[in-house]
């Protein structure tokens, strides 16, 4: 039976005090920008706060960039990750767009059931 060679990059000792640095900082700027953007969209803070949040996934995303060069990553990897980090831009907005869609449909419905009694 043939062993099977797994061969992985070296991380430096030295360096994994910023990998866990940087790699903390992508979940924190993470929960920074997902509770931006929801407590502005539910009303808590005014519109404006949402260029904040746009910041906070802006560090994020550099912060991923960073760590998947440091671990050294594959190029398609780091592809992956960049396009996930896309849809997280954009996932926040079109749920609460669709809330609010179904907020306006379901008004509708219950003012018509309102109107026959």
């Amino acid at each position: 039976m043939e062993e099977i060679l797994i061969v992985r990059p070296e991380i430096a000792p030295d360096a994994f005090l910023w990998i866990f640095t940087v790699s903390t900082l992508v979940l924190v700027f993470g929960v920074a920008y997902a509770a931006t953007v929801t407590l502005s969209k539910m009303g808590y803070f005014s519109e404006k706060w949402i260029t904040l949040g746009y910041l906070f996934w802006a560090l994020q995303t550099y912060c991923l960039y960073d760590l998947s060069v440091q671990i050294q990553s594959e190029p398609f990897t780091t592809k992956v990750l960049m396009v996930t980090m896309m849809a997280y831009l954009f996932i926040p907005h079109l749920y609460f767009k669709l809330i609010e869609d179904s907020d306006k449909r379901y008004e509708q419905s219950a003012d018509m059931a309102e109107n026959k009694n």
